[in-house]
């Protein structure tokens, strides 16, 4: 009888302290997964930076190539007009 009461009070003192361990450790993985999120957010708003930064760069380029066209057509264009 004695050791029936000495394991009632060890499961008691066991549910006892995983009573007190449960909101801690469902504390602490909600903390790790909030965390991953941002730093999954981070990077994919890092990764449209840089592809946005891409874009701009490449969209300064295609301008560039037309102006420079334009200025060559204006040229080819005046020269024709002087030809006439």
């Amino acid at each position: 009888m004695d050791s029936s009461i000495h394991l009632g009070s060890i499961l008691y003192q066991l549910v006892a302290f995983l009573t007190i361990l449960l909101p801690l450790a469902l504390f602490v993985f909600l903390i790790i997964y909030v965390i991953r999120i941002v730093r999954r957010t981070e990077r994919r708003a890092e990764e449209r930076l840089r592809i946005d930064q891409e874009m701009t760069t490449l969209q300064q380029q295609q301008m560039n190539a037309i102006q420079d066209m334009n200025k060559r057509l204006t040229v080819i264009e005046n020269t024709l007009k002087q030809v006439d």
